[in-house]
């Protein structure tokens, strides 16, 4: 039986390899493309639209308020970065709000010479979160019993890691314990012990001075490492480290 030529099989043209494709910090996408002289990492579009960042945004600003308000009301203990603050308050005399500024633009500093990145949001969070911590003081109930208090403390450590969380991949500003967090972890720190380290150094120093300190603190500091770590993972993040920026910088730069 003849077999018809039009029906047999041709050969596939030879394809070019395909870019080998790897997910990188910050939720970009790299292409690696070996040519003949160097390797050429090209970078592609970020995984996060600017309109769902400033969703983002908008979103984790009042959690943050509504997280500080149920601390506060739990009376179980502050956060790690507002036990230096108050012990800092103490020891020198100087109002809250002016110790609360000096001490974030220390972390800032520091943080960004760790290489955290700051953002316009950073310094606009302020002044939207601090008003909003008043108003959701007057919605969340005070009481003494240990049963309400405790589940606002549980609560409490819950909504700021999701907060915690959403700021930080909208890279459009974090606060100051997260810039310090993110610089530490630029320079190879695990994601939870940065986390540790940037809520448990101010816990001791602020503690030394006479901060608040309370048992929900030494929760809520040991707690939120774990939890932000998951959350990352739920929302596909991964903090930018400098030896992948130092990367991508020394393969984009022209041969001598």
């Amino acid at each position: 039986m003849p077999i018809d030529d039009s029906r047999r099989l041709k050969p596939r043209s030879p394809r070019s390899p395909r870019p080998a494709e790897r997910r990188c910090h910050r939720g970009y996408r790299l292409s690696e493309r070996y040519g003949d002289t160097l390797a050429e990492i090209v970078a592609l579009v970020p995984a996060l639209s600017l309109r769902t960042r400033l969703w983002r945004l908008v979103i984790c600003w009042p959690l943050v308020a509504l997280g500080i308000a149920m601390l506060l009301r739990a009376h179980l203990g502050v956060a790690p970065f507002d036990v230096l603050s108050t012990g800092t308050t103490k020891a020198l005399g100087w109002p809250f709000s002016v110790v609360y500024l000096a001490v974030s633009l220390v972390f800032y500093a520091v943080g960004a010479a760790l290489g955290g990145r700051l953002g316009w949001a950073s310094v606009l969070g302020t002044f939207v979160i601090s008003p909003l911590i008043s108003v959701f003081q007057a919605l969340v109930p005070e009481s003494q019993a240990l049963a309400v208090r405790i589940p606002l403390m549980a609560g409490a450590t819950v909504i700021l890691a999701v907060a915690v969380c959403l700021v930080i991949t909208t890279e459009l500003g974090a606060g100051p314990t997260e810039v310090f967090m993110l610089g530490l972890i630029s320079r190879g720190t695990p994601l939870v012990v940065a986390r540790w380290v940037s809520d448990g150094l101010p816990l001791v120093v602020g503690a030394v001075l006479g901060g608040a300190v309370g048992v929900g603190t030494i929760i809520f500091g040991f707690a939120l490492g774990p939890l932000i770590k998951l959350g990352f993972r739920l929302l596909h993040y991964v903090p930018p480290r400098r030896a992948d920026l130092d990367l991508v910088i020394a393969v984009q730069a022209p041969p001598v």
